[in-house]
């Protein structure tokens, strides 16, 4: 069972896990943004697409 806090206390934990969740929301942006500006490579393999417009 979940302990009971009064309104300032649990005012104060709400506040810290905001800016735990920010500090992720910004990391994941990080990390993303990391990916999108990976280098491309040559891709030397023939690929064959399967879907319903092709024969």
């Amino acid at each position: 069972m979940n302990e009971v806090v009064g309104d300032d206390e649990w005012l104060a934990i709400r506040v810290a896990l905001m800016e735990k969740a920010k500090d992720l929301t910004r990391l994941r942006d990080e990390v993303s943004a990391a990916r999108r500006a990976m280098p491309w490579r040559n891709v030397y393999e023939d690929y064959t697409f399967d879907g319903p417009d092709v024969p």
